[in-house]
């Protein structure tokens, strides 16, 4: 795992200097601690920081071809790279190493940008050509590894995370108050925006090339969006357990040490017991805990462990202090609301002071059905079928429904539910997942700032949904999820959060294949208004207690509303007057949303974190 960095000038006035280039690159020591390297050639300019994980001392980055033709900077890890090298071996290409980075240089090499296509792995690399004078730029297919660009017209930038970009110097790197309506929405940012006006994601699925100052970006691949396939229930159970068992062998291959993270629930158990059944050692695993009651899943993390013999480590959640927020949110290169960010962050620190890498349970929800909010639509065809004035009255009764700050609540959640039961499905899911609605956010924005106007959070994923009219409504909402929350929200706290203690994460269940074939199933081979991962389960029970299968679904969540309303009561009430705050928002509306939320009125502890994180990141910032 590494942060790497392109820089390509139109103009030989535009080139970086090489000390420059070294000191952004330190901006990404933390992605890459063990080893460091700067190419620099006529226009162009290639740096890394490297994370020693496969060929320690035969990976060094950026990588020439023999024949000094290709230069290759690599982020991530090219899981299939023995099967490729085997192939590249047979057309002539050499080995000097046994690196997946000389592999994908030689790939590239080989096939061109057709290349991406023969990969599976998690990845960000820029190759420069230096006979055709070209770069060529990708991002995996998912969006397990981040990937920013800028370009001014005399230059274009390409990096890791957004701060050697925005740090540069070269380009405007104003707010982007657009992406911060999304932010206040939805907790994330949706690709391809960023919180700064002109630098940019690289898609997911997508490639760049870049020759005589003109970019061209090009889809290489895109989650399915097809008629589900005609498949039963036991035969895709059985073609699900082989793909994920083959996932995690592939995910296995190291050249240090590597466990996984044991949250307690059915994904993350289920990737340790694979890895477990494949590794002839004992796994190591690791786990967080939480003092507060509804939190804590440690107790069906031990019983998992203890069924496959895994050495399990807890870490208790430490008492949230405000030294330890802005260490946190130091780690972000642009802000991202979800609290969940605070167990992550302690979950990695804790993993990487054993080992350098762990596997993840990450995406089994998206995918397979997790979330209750797929089972809503449900729920609004029952609420549709009764007469006017009971609705009425439910709603008057969930009005006056008691706001607790216990883990999500009822009140909670029936609240959130009478927010979208009589929209259109596909503004309902949106609205269930809304931190903050566009009416709510007008009220929020300096008047003079408010410049939302025509534009509507809800674009992004109204473009998901037109794209997958062909599927089923419960898979529809899966695939928006995946394409806007997954992406923009847990990979980026997954990436974000392990990449801040040099620890690299990895997602069997994000697999294409298994991304695929999970697209295809029937919805309901996946979920129905009683069941949740009904297909995943069934999986399951062959490898994981029946404690584990049937327990309550946590997930890594934290108590903020209890947080700011105690132990960072002061601080959150002192850290949301004046900077940015009050430089987009108006002072009275923040003040009483602390005041309604600390008197128990409302729970408005999400809009409060996100306030809160944006506040302090900027603070880093400046």
């Amino acid at each position: 795992m590494c942060g790497i960095i392109a820089h390509l000038s139109f103009d030989d006035q535009c080139r970086i200097s090489e000390p420059h280039l070294k000191q952004l690159n330190d901006l990404l020591t933390h992605r890459g601690p063990d080893d460091q390297g700067l190419f620099l050639q006529g226009n162009v300019a290639l740096s890394m920081r490297r994370l020693s994980i496969v060929d320690l001392p035969g990976g060094h980055q950026p990588m020439t071809s023999a024949d000094g033709r290709f230069t290759i900077v690599f982020n991530g890890e090219i899981y299939n790279h023995r099967d490729l090298r085997a192939v590249l071996l047979k057309l002539g290409f050499p080995a000097h190493t046994h690196s997946d980075t000389e592999t994908l240089l030689y790939a590239c090499a080989a096939w061109g940008k057709e290349c991406v296509g023969k990969l599976n792995g998690m990845f960000a690399f820029a190759v420069w050509d230096r006979k055709e004078q070209e770069l060529f730029v990708a991002r995996d297919r998912v969006g397990m590894k981040p990937l920013y660009y800028a370009s001014d017209g005399k230059r274009i930038m390409f990096a890791s995370e957004l701060t050697p970009i925005a740090r540069s110097g070269f380009f405007d790197a104003r707010l982007n108050h657009k992406a911060i309506c999304d932010y206040l929405s939805y907790w994330y940012i949706c690709e391809p925006e960023t919180i700064f006006r002109n630098i940019y994601q690289l898609p997911p699925g997508h490639y760049a090339l870049i020759r005589k100052g003109q970019m061209r970006i090009q889809r290489y691949w895109q989650i399915p969006a097809e008629k589900e396939q005609d498949i039963s229930f036991n035969e895709a159970a059985r073609q699900l357990d082989h793909l994920l068992k083959d996932a995690v062998k592939l995910h296995l291959g190291a050249d240090v040490p590597l466990g996984t993270f044991l949250i307690g629930g059915i994904d993350s158990g289920l990737v340790t017991a694979m890895a477990a059944a494949q590794v002839p050692r004992q796994i190591q695993s690791f786990a967080i805990g939480f003092k507060e009651a509804g939190y804590d899943e440690t107790p069906l993390a031990r019983i998992s462990a203890q069924r496959h013999g895994v050495r399990l480590d807890v870490h208790i959640m430490e008492d949230i202090t405000p030294p330890l927020v802005e260490e946190i949110i130091s780690a972000f290169d642009e802000p991202l609301g979800n609290a969940s960010y605070v167990p992550a962050y302690l979950l990695a620190r804790a993993a990487r002071a054993k080992m350098k890498v762990v596997l993840t349970g990450d995406g089994g929800d998206e995918l397979f059905g997790g979330y209750p909010t797929y089972q809503a639509p449900y729920y609004q065809n029952m609420w549709q079928s009764l007469p006017g004035p009971l609705k009425n009255l439910i709603k008057q009764a969930v009005h006056r429904l008691p706001v607790s700050h216990r883990r999500i609540s009822l009140d909670y959640r029936l609240k959130q539910l009478m927010q979208g039961i009589d929209l259109d499905y596909r503004r309902a899911h949106c609205a269930w997942r809304e931190v903050c609605s566009l009416a709510a956010q007008k009220d929020l924005w300096r008047e003079e700032l408010w410049g939302a106007g025509s534009y509507d959070p809800f674009n992004v994923a109204a473009r998901y949904f037109a794209r997958a009219k062909g599927l089923s409504v419960v898979n529809q909402l899966m695939y928006v999820d995946l394409n806007t929350y997954l992406l923009n929200d847990h990979l980026r706290k997954v990436d974000r959060m392990t990449m801040a203690h040099g620890l690299e994460a990895r997602i069997p269940l994000l697999d294409h294949r298994i991304v695929e074939f999970a697209m295809r199933l029937p919805a309901e081979h996946k979920i129905t208004l009683s069941r949740t991962k009904k297909i995943l389960k069934a999986v399951a029970r062959r490898y994981l207690p029946p404690q584990v299968i049937k327990g309550e679904k946590k997930g890594l969540t934290s108590p903020i509303a209890g947080w700011l309303s105690q132990e960072l009561k002061d601080y959150a009430g002192d850290q949301l007057k004046g900077g940015i705050v009050e430089e987009l928002f108006q002072k009275a509306a923040v003040d009483k949303l602390c005041r309604d939320h600390w008197d128990k009125r409302k729970d408005h502890s999400r809009l409060l974190w996100a306030l809160l994180t944006l506040q302090v990141w900027h603070k880093n910032l400046k």
